[in-house]
């Protein structure tokens, strides 16, 4: 049996890189912001940087995740990266009659497969806390009534089984790979897709800080993995 010790705090000082996707609004800046004031740095992944809250960005469109993952790695290899959050999403609210086959695969693409393919680059890289975090959606358990959107749901379901399949593969290396599932959004996309269901009072709609506040704590939580929190205010619960 291997004696571990328990790690230290870290010092500000090191505080490794965070590789954040989405960081120019919403949750992901909610979380650049956490990571900073804890003294680390940014590393965001977007299309449009600007406005971002990283500290450095790779110009990269997830539309193409390879590319990007390309990209993403060139940018890593000189930076001592820490962690990797996928916070990035794209949804079209369309029924599942008149969604365009470009759509669904810009959906897929951006929510999915960008996950795996930037996951996959970074993970031998990573440096301690060696920790990925996918934010994922509500909507991989259930199916909202108020705002049709098959594409995105079925791409977040698979972002949590990706989870869980990771999490098994890469824990014998040290890395914890785990997923958030935020309930209905008061701004951006849980917006765009409906909102949260008929009837659901003020309370139960999720905040950016409060998705930000679950995934800085699994970046750094020890013997979490291959998990999918919920934060949406209980609501799912009952109905």
């Amino acid at each position: 049996m291997v004696d571990r010790q328990p790690e230290q705090p870290a010092t500000p000082a090191a505080v490794p890189w965070l590789v954040l996707t989405g960081a120019t609004s919403g949750i992901g800046a909610a979380v650049a912001r956490g990571w900073r004031e804890a003294g680390g740095q940014v590393l965001g992944v977007s299309r449009h940087p600007e406005g971002s809250a990283a500290d450095a960005w790779v110009h990269s469109d997830l539309r193409d995740p390879w590319g990007a993952a390309a990209q993403v790695a060139g940018a890593a290899s000189a930076r001592r990266v820490g962690a990797f959050v996928h916070a990035a999403g794209v949804v079209y609210a369309d029924s599942a009659h008149r969604i365009t086959p470009d759509e669904w695969s810009q959906t897929v693409a951006v929510n999915l497969t960008a996950a795996f393919a930037l996951a996959r680059v970074l993970a031998p890289r990573l440096q301690a806390p060696r920790s990925l975090v996918l934010v994922g959606s509500i909507d991989a358990c259930l199916a909202p009534r108020a705002g049709p959107d098959a594409a995105y749901g079925a791409a977040k379901a698979g972002l949590v089984g990706l989870t869980r399949h990771l999490a098994v593969e890469w824990g014998p290396e040290g890395l914890s790979v785990n997923a958030v599932l935020p309930g209905p959004m008061a701004s951006g996309m849980g917006v765009a897709a409906g909102g949260p269901p008929k009837g659901a009072a003020d309370g139960q709609w999720t905040l950016p800080e409060e998705v930000a506040a679950a995934i800085l704590f699994l970046l750094r939580a020890r013997g979490i993995t291959g998990q999918a929190l919920r934060v949406d205010h209980g609501w799912q619960l009952g109905y």
